[in-house]
């Protein structure tokens, strides 16, 4: 049979568009896209090829195993649930969706009755929905309950319209457990060692008492010993919230006196700072939002913005300070989806939301992933404007974008420990995204896109009065970062963290980094950020292996099982 030259081009040209399907596919769970050849690319000092977890260079400098950040610990996809699936517009609630009647009632009555059939999908099709903060309450919609999906039919056609404009303090959609982290169930067990390093294996009195499957916090105290190795003097006297690592119980080795958790501790846990381990209840799983969109109407009032205006009664700042659109909080194995941020009619600004965005506290394996937040009302002081914030265990934020924030994403205090921010674009924020304040801990940045925007992990000498920022973070990991456009600090990253911090990898229109370390007194008290940070591969960033941590990193752990 003879096949003319057109035939044989039509075939080649649908098996590449097979191909590339298929590796789309498999590069959005596993398998990564195209890497620089081993003979062209370099890898770095502390990340060769053989990488295990533990591996370090002559100077005790190590990369943290990132892999356990997103969805159930990075090892499972956020499902597609299909099964009871609950339409808002439809009986008994019928929900408006053509934006005339308020439907806050309606909505929040369809996610009540998902959560006590133990859930199901709250669908809320395409269309506008007013939305209003029902009278003594903290948000406009809550879900508290397990297996709760909040679900449009996409963030073009499905969006939500919240016209209350005083919102201080007060959320959108929460979605909250209620296990507090701080609330011990039972007796606290002592760790009867110090555990220096990343580890799994805890030494606790009373070991016995715990058993596999135990969700368990292991934490430990802002002390004065602590304060004084760290050289911030009383600066850190207000602080409450030391180091925090949400685990679940693997083993018990009652003989040897010792847990095994499911994931590396993050920082030194000393028997000197009260280092310890205690049962926590269940947090809220397996709820999440997704393919929808949210806006804020415009806060009418037209005085008081200024960068302090905040706590003044009767300014505009005033009523939206403090406001989130999403909030997480006592979460785990949970989610966000394809949700956006939109322009209502009648804006007279460019205003998509009052002021902060998507917030991740006290929960831990939340994934947030496609999402869009941008152009908050207020971009003043007191934690104002921020698009995406983290202040948990190993989660992830992976392809969301963040415009016209004040800090597009942010990492808050040591709670924040084991995130990573992978493939996320920043554009044109008022400051720069940041490690924000007290000694947020291995936190990884990878992939990051700069448009206007740099990465600032240094030390800030601002804050409440005993509870300066300081120290904002420490062995995090910068890798591979791209500057496409520079903003008014003229470089790509800042880095000076606490001991060791990394940068690895720039490349782009902007690709410089500044890392020398700072030193002086802040309220008459010393601090130092010596030693320098390790920096490699400035403007290498194209040729560097593997292009992503992250995803090398859970490979590798998914060949270990």
């Amino acid at each position: 049979m003879k096949i003319n030259g057109s035939i044989i081009l039509v075939l080649m040209l649908l098996w590449v568009v097979s191909c590339t399907a298929q590796e789309k596919q498999d590069n959005d769970w596993g398998v990564y896209p195209d890497e620089p050849s081993e003979t062209d690319g370099w890898w770095s000092a502390l990340y060769p090829a053989d990488w295990t977890p533990g591996y370090s260079d002559g100077q005790g400098r190590f990369l943290h195993d990132f892999s356990y950040a997103g969805y159930h610990s990075g090892l499972d996809r956020i499902p597609d649930i299909s099964l009871n699936v609950t339409d808002v517009t439809e009986s008994p609630y019928f929900a408006d969706k053509e934006g005339i009647s308020d439907a806050t009632s309606a909505i929040q009555k369809a996610i009540d009755d998902v959560s006590a059939k133990g859930g199901g999908v709250v669908y809320i099709p395409a269309g506008t929905y007013v939305l209003s903060l029902p009278a003594g309450k903290s948000n406009v919609l809550s879900v508290t309950k397990n297996n709760v999906i909040i679900r449009g039919a996409g963030p073009d056609k499905t969006f939500l319209k919240n016209t209350t404009t005083d919102m201080r303090s007060k959320t959108i959609i929460s979605f909250n457990g209620s296990a507090s982290w701080d609330s011990p169930q039972g007796a606290e067990a002592m760790l009867t060692e110090d555990v220096l390093l990343p580890s799994t294996v805890i030494p606790v009195d009373g070991a016995g008492s715990f058993a596999p499957g135990d969700k368990v916090m292991i934490k430990s105290d802002v002390t004065d010993a602590f304060r004084e190795e760290h050289k911030v003097g009383d600066n850190w006297d207000n602080l409450t919230k030391g180091p925090h690592f949400l685990r679940e119980v693997v083993s018990v080795d009652a003989a040897a006196g010792t847990v095994t958790v499911d994931v590396p501790t993050r920082y030194p846990m000393k028997t000197r700072d009260n280092a310890r381990m205690y049962r926590v209840k269940d947090q809220l799983k397996e709820c999440g939002i997704e393919n929808i969109a949210i806006a804020n109407v415009q806060n009418p009032i037209e005085t008081g913005w200024g960068e302090e205006d905040y706590n003044t009664s009767g300014n505009g700042s005033y009523q939206v300070h403090a406001s989130h659109v999403i909030k997480f909080r006592n979460a785990e194995n949970c989610w966000a989806r394809n949700v956006y941020t939109w322009r209502p009619e009648g804006n007279d600004e460019d205003v998509h939301i009052l002021s902060n965005g998507i917030e991740i506290g006290d929960s831990r394996f939340v994934t947030v992933t496609g999402c869009n937040i941008q152009r908050s009302q207020y971009e003043g002081g007191g934690g104002n404007g921020y698009m995406y914030t983290l202040s948990g265990n190993d989660c992830l934020l992976e392809e969301c974008v963040a415009e016209h924030g004040r800090h597009n994403y942010d990492f808050k205090s040591m709670t924040s420990n084991g995130n990573v921010l992978y493939r996320c674009t920043s554009k044109d924020p008022s400051l720069a995204s940041d490690f924000h304040m007290h000694l947020s801990m291995a936190n990884l940045i990878d992939g990051f896109v700069a448009d206007g925007d740099h990465i600032d992990a240094s030390f800030r000498p601002w804050g409440s009065a005993k509870a300066v920022h300081m120290y904002t973070t420490t062995e995090s990991v910068i890798w591979n970062t791209t500057g496409l456009k520079a903003d008014g600090e003229g470089v790509l990253v800042v880095s000076k963290q606490y001991g060791n911090g990394y940068v690895i990898g720039t490349q782009g229109a902007v690709t410089s980094v500044t890392t020398q370390p700072v030193s002086g007194t802040q309220n008459g008290k010393s601090y130092d950020t010596s030693p320098e940070d390790f920096v490699e591969g400035v403007g290498m960033g194209a040729t560097l292996q593997p292009q992503s941590l992250y995803k090398d990193q859970l490979k590798k752990r998914q060949e270990r099982l």
